[in-house]
């Protein structure tokens, strides 16, 4: 049976690596290149991890997209503001926007006019500049 070298770690990303060389002439080479790619894996995911957003709470970050994209005083729908923030949010839902928009509504941060279907919000601070 030919020597075999198992190799396996857990990156700062969650992800688990399991490399194997397996072969009658494994070379020290070999097996130093492999721990150094293993190690250059762990780096990058170290600075994925480390670039990965910390905005706070997802009420926030919806807050941040629409100071983003509505906040010049744009009238915008549910689907509007879904349509970019599913962009920024993975895993995002239309029903989780609502939610959202309905309580920054309440917290008087955005203005609402209309009914459904045809619902619009705005950022309250505007109306105060006009």
């Amino acid at each position: 049976m030919a020597p075999r070298i198992k190799v396996e770690d857990t990156l700062p990303s969650g992800e688990r690596v399991s490399i194997s060389i397996e072969g009658s002439e494994i070379s020290e080479e070999r097996v130093l290149y492999l721990l150094r790619t293993l190690r250059e894996l762990r780096v990058a995911s170290a600075l994925e991890v480390e670039e990965e957003p910390r905005d706070g709470t997802l009420k926030e970050r919806i807050w941040r997209v629409i100071a983003e994209n509505f906040g010049d005083g744009t009238w915008f729908s549910l689907r509007d503001l879904y349509n970019v923030a599913a962009k920024q949010i993975p895993g995002l839902k239309i029903t989780t926007v609502s939610t959202y928009v309905s309580r920054l509504v309440a917290e008087g941060r955005l203005v609402k006019k209309g009914s459904k279907p045809n619902t619009r919000y705005r950022v309250r601070g505007v109306l105060a500049e006009l």
